[in-house]
Protein backbone atom coordinates (compact mmCIF):
# COMPACT_ATOMS: atom_id res chain seq x y z
CA UNK A 1 0.00 0.00 0.00
CA UNK A 2 1.50 3.32 -1.11
CA UNK A 3 2.31 6.01 1.42
CA UNK A 4 -0.31 8.40 0.07
CA UNK A 5 -3.01 5.73 0.12
CA UNK A 6 -2.03 4.90 3.71
CA UNK A 7 -2.20 8.55 4.70
CA UNK A 8 -5.51 9.03 2.89
CA UNK A 9 -7.03 5.98 4.55
CA UNK A 10 -5.90 7.27 7.93
CA UNK A 11 -7.27 10.72 7.14
CA UNK A 12 -10.65 9.26 6.22
CA UNK A 13 -10.74 7.41 9.52
CA UNK A 14 -10.21 10.69 11.35
CA UNK A 15 -12.85 12.38 9.20
CA UNK A 16 -15.34 9.69 10.13
CA UNK A 17 -14.49 10.05 13.80
CA UNK A 18 -14.92 13.82 13.60
CA UNK A 19 -18.55 13.72 12.52
CA UNK A 20 -19.70 14.35 16.10
CA UNK A 21 -18.38 17.00 18.45
CA UNK A 22 -17.90 14.46 21.25
CA UNK A 23 -15.77 12.17 19.09
CA UNK A 24 -13.72 15.07 17.74
CA UNK A 25 -12.90 16.27 21.26
CA UNK A 26 -11.66 12.77 22.22
CA UNK A 27 -8.99 12.56 19.53
CA UNK A 28 -5.44 12.67 20.91
CA UNK A 29 -6.83 12.50 24.44
CA UNK A 30 -5.99 9.73 26.88
CA UNK A 31 -8.51 6.91 27.08
CA UNK A 32 -11.20 7.56 29.69
CA UNK A 33 -10.98 5.33 32.74
CA UNK A 34 -13.15 2.24 32.51
CA UNK A 35 -13.29 -0.94 34.54
CA UNK A 36 -14.94 -4.34 34.18
CA UNK A 37 -15.29 -6.61 37.22
CA UNK A 38 -12.82 -4.39 39.04
CA UNK A 39 -10.19 -4.74 36.31
CA UNK A 40 -8.82 -1.96 34.12
CA UNK A 41 -8.06 -3.51 30.70
CA UNK A 42 -6.17 -0.41 29.56
CA UNK A 43 -3.62 -0.68 32.36
CA UNK A 44 -0.21 -1.65 31.10
CA UNK A 45 -0.96 -0.33 27.60
CA UNK A 46 1.81 2.27 27.67
CA UNK A 47 4.48 1.62 25.10
CA UNK A 48 2.30 -0.38 22.73
CA UNK A 49 -0.56 0.32 20.37
CA UNK A 50 -3.95 -0.78 21.72
CA UNK A 51 -6.91 -1.70 19.51
CA UNK A 52 -10.34 -1.82 21.16
CA UNK A 53 -13.07 -3.44 19.05
CA UNK A 54 -16.70 -2.91 20.10
CA UNK A 55 -18.35 -6.08 18.85
CA UNK A 56 -21.52 -8.04 19.50
CA UNK A 57 -22.00 -11.79 19.14
CA UNK A 58 -22.67 -12.48 15.45
CA UNK A 59 -25.91 -14.18 14.43
CA UNK A 60 -25.77 -17.88 13.65
CA UNK A 61 -25.98 -17.11 9.92
CA UNK A 62 -24.31 -13.68 9.69
CA UNK A 63 -25.14 -11.61 6.60
CA UNK A 64 -22.32 -10.52 4.33
CA UNK A 65 -22.23 -7.04 5.87
CA UNK A 66 -21.74 -8.37 9.43
CA UNK A 67 -18.29 -7.84 10.98
CA UNK A 68 -17.27 -11.28 12.22
CA UNK A 69 -14.95 -11.41 15.26
CA UNK A 70 -12.78 -14.08 13.64
CA UNK A 71 -11.72 -11.65 10.91
CA UNK A 72 -9.85 -9.62 13.53
CA UNK A 73 -7.51 -12.57 14.04
CA UNK A 74 -6.65 -12.61 10.34
CA UNK A 75 -5.79 -8.93 10.42
CA UNK A 76 -3.69 -9.33 13.58
CA UNK A 77 -1.74 -12.22 12.09
CA UNK A 78 -1.19 -10.42 8.79
CA UNK A 79 0.16 -7.32 10.53
CA UNK A 80 2.39 -9.41 12.81
CA UNK A 81 3.91 -11.24 9.85
CA UNK A 82 4.74 -7.89 8.29
CA UNK A 83 6.41 -6.52 11.41
CA UNK A 84 3.57 -4.64 13.10
CA UNK A 85 4.02 -6.21 16.51
CA UNK A 86 3.58 -4.91 20.08
CA UNK A 87 -0.10 -4.32 19.34
CA UNK A 88 -2.62 -5.29 22.00
CA UNK A 89 -6.11 -6.23 20.78
CA UNK A 90 -9.25 -6.58 22.85
CA UNK A 91 -12.99 -6.97 22.26
CA UNK A 92 -15.65 -5.34 24.42
CA UNK A 93 -19.11 -6.86 24.25
CA UNK A 94 -22.28 -4.80 24.47
CA UNK A 95 -23.76 -4.40 27.93
CA UNK A 96 -27.34 -5.12 26.78
CA UNK A 97 -28.90 -8.24 28.35
CA UNK A 98 -29.23 -10.13 25.05
CA UNK A 99 -25.56 -9.57 24.15
CA UNK A 100 -24.60 -10.51 27.72
CA UNK A 101 -26.54 -13.77 27.36
CA UNK A 102 -24.59 -14.56 24.18
CA UNK A 103 -21.16 -13.82 25.69
CA UNK A 104 -20.02 -17.42 25.38
CA UNK A 105 -20.74 -17.37 21.66
CA UNK A 106 -18.71 -14.17 21.24
CA UNK A 107 -15.84 -15.73 23.17
CA UNK A 108 -16.06 -18.83 20.97
CA UNK A 109 -15.90 -16.73 17.82
CA UNK A 110 -13.09 -14.46 19.07
CA UNK A 111 -9.58 -15.18 17.76
CA UNK A 112 -7.24 -17.02 20.15
CA UNK A 113 -5.27 -14.61 22.30
CA UNK A 114 -7.73 -11.71 21.98
CA UNK A 115 -9.62 -11.21 25.27
CA UNK A 116 -13.33 -10.48 25.38
CA UNK A 117 -14.59 -8.18 28.14
CA UNK A 118 -18.19 -8.13 29.31
CA UNK A 119 -19.58 -5.23 31.34
CA UNK A 120 -21.70 -6.52 34.20
CA UNK A 121 -24.98 -4.84 35.23
CA UNK A 122 -23.17 -2.91 37.97
CA UNK A 123 -20.42 -1.73 35.60
CA UNK A 124 -20.60 1.43 33.49
CA UNK A 125 -21.64 1.04 29.86
CA UNK A 126 -18.15 0.89 28.34
CA UNK A 127 -19.37 1.59 24.82
CA UNK A 128 -20.97 4.80 26.10
CA UNK A 129 -17.87 5.74 28.12
CA UNK A 130 -15.73 5.37 24.99
CA UNK A 131 -18.23 7.23 22.79
CA UNK A 132 -18.55 4.22 20.52
CA UNK A 133 -21.12 1.93 18.96
CA UNK A 134 -21.38 -1.51 17.37
CA UNK A 135 -18.42 -2.47 15.15
CA UNK A 136 -16.37 0.61 16.07
CA UNK A 137 -12.58 0.32 16.33
CA UNK A 138 -10.64 2.61 18.64
CA UNK A 139 -6.88 2.73 18.11
CA UNK A 140 -4.76 4.15 20.94
CA UNK A 141 -1.14 5.20 20.48
CA UNK A 142 1.88 4.21 22.56
CA UNK A 143 1.07 6.95 25.09
CA UNK A 144 -2.51 5.73 25.54
CA UNK A 145 -4.12 8.52 23.48
CA UNK A 146 -6.93 8.01 20.98
CA UNK A 147 -5.39 8.26 17.52
CA UNK A 148 -8.26 6.86 15.45
CA UNK A 149 -11.92 6.05 16.05
CA UNK A 150 -13.16 4.21 12.99
CA UNK A 151 -16.88 3.71 12.57
CA UNK A 152 -19.14 1.91 10.14
CA UNK A 153 -18.93 1.51 7.21
CA UNK A 154 -15.17 2.19 7.31
CA UNK A 155 -14.59 -0.40 10.05
CA UNK A 156 -15.41 -3.36 7.80
CA UNK A 157 -12.08 -5.18 7.68
CA UNK A 158 -12.17 -5.80 3.93
CA UNK A 159 -11.61 -2.06 3.60
CA UNK A 160 -8.12 -0.69 4.40
CA UNK A 161 -9.04 1.83 7.11
CA UNK A 162 -8.59 -0.19 10.30
CA UNK A 163 -5.42 -1.82 8.99
CA UNK A 164 -4.03 1.53 7.91
CA UNK A 165 -4.86 3.14 11.25
CA UNK A 166 -3.04 0.38 13.15
CA UNK A 167 0.00 0.53 10.86
CA UNK A 168 0.12 4.31 11.04
CA UNK A 169 -0.27 4.46 14.83
CA UNK A 170 2.34 1.72 15.28
CA UNK A 171 5.02 3.61 13.37
CA UNK A 172 4.07 7.30 13.63
CA UNK A 173 3.40 9.62 16.54
CA UNK A 174 0.28 11.15 15.01
CA UNK A 175 -0.70 13.16 18.11
CA UNK A 176 2.87 14.32 18.79
CA UNK A 177 5.01 14.64 21.91
CA UNK A 178 5.01 10.96 22.83
CA UNK A 179 8.48 10.01 24.02
CA UNK A 180 7.74 6.33 23.38
CA UNK A 181 8.12 6.93 19.64
CA UNK A 182 11.49 7.64 18.02
CA UNK A 183 12.10 10.84 16.05
CA UNK A 184 8.77 12.27 17.21
CA UNK A 185 9.34 15.84 16.03
CA UNK A 186 10.47 14.73 12.59
CA UNK A 187 7.48 12.40 12.23
CA UNK A 188 4.96 15.09 13.15
CA UNK A 189 6.47 17.50 10.62
CA UNK A 190 6.39 14.76 7.99
CA UNK A 191 2.76 14.04 8.84
CA UNK A 192 1.79 17.70 8.46
CA UNK A 193 3.55 17.87 5.10
CA UNK A 194 1.70 14.78 3.85
CA UNK A 195 -1.65 16.12 5.00
CA UNK A 196 -1.03 19.34 3.04
CA UNK A 197 -0.62 17.29 -0.17
CA UNK A 198 -3.79 15.23 0.26
CA UNK A 199 -6.70 15.85 -2.13
CA UNK A 200 -9.26 18.37 -0.97
CA UNK A 201 -12.00 16.22 0.59
CA UNK A 202 -15.07 17.16 2.63
CA UNK A 203 -14.26 16.81 6.32
CA UNK A 204 -17.44 14.88 7.04
CA UNK A 205 -16.93 12.12 4.39
CA UNK A 206 -20.52 10.99 3.94
CA UNK A 207 -20.82 7.46 5.36
CA UNK A 208 -21.64 5.55 2.19
CA UNK A 209 -19.50 2.81 0.75
CA UNK A 210 -19.54 4.34 -2.72
CA UNK A 211 -18.28 7.75 -1.62
CA UNK A 212 -15.58 6.23 0.57
CA UNK A 213 -14.35 3.90 -2.15
CA UNK A 214 -14.41 6.70 -4.69
CA UNK A 215 -12.23 8.91 -2.52
CA UNK A 216 -9.77 6.08 -1.96
CA UNK A 217 -9.44 5.60 -5.71
CA UNK A 218 -8.48 9.26 -6.03
CA UNK A 219 -5.58 8.66 -3.68
CA UNK A 220 -4.58 5.46 -5.47
CA UNK A 221 -4.05 7.23 -8.78
CA UNK A 222 -2.01 10.06 -7.27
Amino acid sequence: MGLLVLALAAWLGLASASEGADNSSRLCQEAPAWNINGLSPMEGAMGQVTVVALLKPPPLAPPSHCLHPRSLGGLRDKLARQGTVDVHYMIVNEKAPLSHAMLRELERQAPPGIPVFQPEPEDPDVWQVLGGDKDDFLVYDRCGRLAFHIQLPYSFLHFPYVESAIRFTHSKDFCGNCSLYTNTTQQVRSRDARWSRLPSLPWYCTPTLSSCQGQLRVGSRT
